[in-house]
């Protein structure tokens, strides 16, 4: 069983505690918990009994582990929690109350979703790029890239990122850009690291691994002191 993450995130009025906890080899799966003033308010669990039978070691857990634990923080910080007249609401595909005991083909289901069993449990393939397809919220940081780079396995990327904050847009300078890769295949690495110049630009360039199995995604973040951003680019096959 590897550690887990522990994260208390502030929105608006309210303190959201993230658990993400590994289940272990007899309940392969990662389960992450959310809590409001102390009660759970939801659930979310993905199984890798499939990373398993393919061989997949503790670097693999671990980094599913890590992007879904990230994934509910951003969820809580884009308000996909956030219910009407001020109230909290369970998303789409998470549960109301800590799920039953796991079976391999079973998924808790939230209220209005599809009932458990309709579905199987998504793959680690799925889980990377879940949080590509997130609902659309504007970002505290406005992040461009010129000329918009094409992510191939086994081939450069060089662009120009631009990152504006605030109305009207103003550069956002001295920021720290980071980029990372995560697999399904391998364990997560950061190729490029810079900061962001007096115009909020910073030129970005670094070869993306070769995965020639699994799905891959490249995710790129720009952080300050009083605002960041992250945006993520599932990578081609050649």
């Amino acid at each position: 069983m590897i550690t887990g993450f522990n994260t208390d995130v502030k929105h608006k009025n309210r303190v959201f505690h993230i658990q993400t906890e590994d289940k272990g080899d007899a309940n392969p799966c990662v389960e992450s918990l959310v809590y409001v003033g102390g009660e759970i308010l939801a659930t979310k669990r993905t199984s890798y009994a499939e990373v398993v039978r393919e061989g997949g070691d503790d670097h693999a857990v671990q980094d599913l582990m890590e992007q879904q634990h990230r994934t509910m923080i951003a969820a809580v910080q884009r308000g996909r929690f956030d219910g009407p007249n001020g109230s909290v609401q369970v998303p789409e595909g998470m549960a109301l109350t800590p799920p039953t005991p796991f079976d391999k083909n079973e998924e808790t289901a939230a209220p209005g979703a599809a009932p458990p069993g309709a579905r199987p449990d998504r793959s680690l393939d799925q889980m990377v790029l879940d949080y590509l397809t997130s609902d659309a919220v504007p970002d505290e940081v406005e992040l461009t890239l010129s000329p918009r780079p094409e992510f191939i396995s086994g081939r450069s990327v060089q662009t120009k990122l631009k990152a504006t904050s605030g109305a009207p847009p103003r550069p956002l300078v001295g920021a720290a850009v980071s980029v990372r890769i995560l697999s399904t295949s391998a364990r997560s690495s950061t190729v490029f690291q810079g900061k962001t110049a007096s115009d909020g630009s910073c030129y970005v360039s670094f070869m993306v691994p070769t995965y020639p199995n699994g799905s891959a995604a490249a995710v790129i973040r720009v952080t300050s002191p009083d605002a960041s951003s992250e945006i993520q680019y599932p990578i081609r096959k050649k």
